[in-house]
């Protein structure tokens, strides 16, 4: 076959398919790197499969693909600080938050190429969008006549729930509540319920009409907010029944958890040596793109210092934006290091880390076991999770000592079964009927193909939450039972009064005609 005759064959194949070469947007808005990470992940992917692929972020990575373009968002990067501070207590970040996402959202809607894009209106086959406390950008997807996935960087949540009506559950864990007691109990399920009815709350009287009042300025003609959710095509949740406790998924939630992991890149020379020549094993140290080690107190880094100098001839990996001159001799100290390559080493023996979802995944995914020290949002419940399939040991950052940090390390090092059941689940998530990067291109390229996703579409999406949980049927049962009660006791106490007195009075009669 000639080569012109070959290449038309090969084009007429790729195009029969019928979503070859389609327009894509990512839009990852968010502060955090790590998110970025998740999303540009899939997006190269997808470029790399033959679409022309379009990303909207705070970061831009080194990479060259032709149909991959990257168009960076100024002014986001760096505000999730006050967050992320270990030091401030949950009611002082949440205040911070709900006080700074609006100014946030602004922000967004303020840049340069957010702007082109709504004068512009290009045509996309689809726009995937990692909302985070942003719904507006469902408003920028309608503009633009794009069907909308939703990316969720982590484990189902009420707030990921809402997109597809998939069920909230009182016996899941709640990031927020991990010390309540066994989630069979009342006590643990009464304060889920509380909690996610208060997010509920929050969400419907804050969050939402300050979303919509900014989208408004922006896009006047949008339909509410409220409509616009639910008209969501397919939601992608980074979660996978290895990560997390099984649930119920509706048909438009998709599992894609371990994605992003399964592809390592060599190492730079200088690591791969230290790594090759960890004859006794090596530990990674990482908290994530986010977490500064400037942050840590003196003690409670001391202690953390201290006990991997004990560890000795172990080496480590330690990752610091900072300095560390009085580092262990055996605690080689860099601003970057290559966490999914790392843990990929055979010589890796634990990964000490704040229990970011992702490094949770990467560990998993490698068969490493890990130290959590959780401080914010979602890690709580990652390492809890982690801690209850025995493959982690948990240290509560406020109770980081040389104690604890001692503890830990023994445990972990000594203890064969924390290794065994890392490497359990790890063949759970990589021992899948498909794997995860294609079935995230699968699920993208079948909503380009059908233009939208109605036919995976809950039918729960047109209810009200009072509605979906059946809470107007509960309650008409309920009155109508008080109904029947009442009209129970009403009578029963007529038809007493009516005997006791029809019988009085036969008894005064007999007592007058005595007499």
């Amino acid at each position: 076959m000639k080569l012109p005759l070959l290449l038309v064959t090969i084009a007429v194949i790729y195009l029969s398919q019928g979503v070859g070469g389609s327009k894509i947007l990512g839009v990852f808005w968010t502060p955090s790197k790590s998110h970025h990470i998740l999303g540009s992940a899939l997006l190269q992917a997808l470029a790399k499969k033959g679409h022309n692929v379009t990303l909207l972020s705070p970061f831009i990575d080194d990479v060259d693909i032709p149909n991959f373009k990257q168009i960076k968002l100024t002014g986001i990067e760096g505000s999730l600080t006050q967050l992320i501070n270990p030091k401030s207590n949950i009611l002082k970040k949440t205040i911070t938050f709900v006080s700074s996402f609006g100014k946030n959202t602004e922000k967004f809607w303020n840049n340069k190429p957010v702007q082109d894009l709504i004068k512009s209106r290009d045509h996309y086959d689809v726009v995937l969008s990692l909302n985070f406390f942003n719904d507006g950008l469902l408003a920028l997807n309608h503009h633009l006549g794009a069907p909308t996935i939703i990316f969720h960087p982590a484990a189902t949540t009420s707030g990921s729930n809402k997109y597809v009506a998939n069920p909230n559950l009182p016996y899941y864990d709640n990031p927020f509540l991990i010390k309540v007691g066994p989630h069979t109990s009342f006590f643990a399920r009464m304060m889920t319920t509380t909690l996610t009815g208060i997010v509920a709350l929050i969400d419907m009287f804050i969050m939402t009409p300050v979303q919509q009042s900014i989208t408004q300025s922006y896009l006047p003609t949008s339909p509410p907010i409220l409509e616009l959710r639910k008209n969501i095509s397919l939601l992608m949740v980074n979660a996978h029944t290895s990560l997390e406790p099984t649930r119920p998924y509706v048909p438009n939630m998709v599992q894609i958890g371990g994605f992003y992991a399964q592809t390592t890149k060599k190492l730079p020379d200088n690591l791969q040596k230290y790594l090759d020549s960890a004859k006794d094993g090596a530990i990674l140290f990482s908290f994530g793109t986010n977490m500064k080690i400037a942050e840590v107190e003196k003690d409670k880094l001391d202690a953390i210092m201290e006990g991997l100098r004990k560890i000795a001839p172990i080496k480590v990996l330690f990752k610091s934006e900072i300095d560390l001159k009085d580092a262990p001799k055996n605690v080689l100290v860099s601003k970057w290091l290559p966490q999914n390559d790392i843990l990929a080493h055979p010589n890796i023996k634990a990964f000490i880390t704040h229990g970011g979802l992702g490094g949770n995944t990467e560990a998993v995914y490698h068969g490493v076991p890990m130290i959590g020290i959780p401080l914010f949002a979602d890690q709580k419940t990652n390492i809890e999770n982690a801690v209850k399939s025995g493959y982690a040991v948990r240290i509560f950052y406020e109770d980081i000592n040389q104690k604890t940090v001692d503890e830990a390390l023994e445990q972990i090092l000594k203890n064969p079964s924390y290794t065994e059941k890392a490497k359990k689940r790890s063949s759970l998530l990589r021992k899948q009927p498909m794997n995860p990067m294609d079935k995230a291109i699968w699920w993208v390229e079948h909503i380009i193909e059908h233009k939208g996703g109605e036919h995976l579409r809950n039918l729960g999406m047109d209810l009200e939450w009072y509605q979906l949980y059946m809470v107007d049927i509960m309650l008409f049962y309920l009155v109508v039972i008080v109904i029947m009660l009442t009209t129970s006791i009403l009578s029963m106490r007529w038809i007493i009064r009516k005997l006791f007195f029809k019988n009085k009075n036969k008894t005064k009669n007999k007592k007058s005609k005595k007499e």
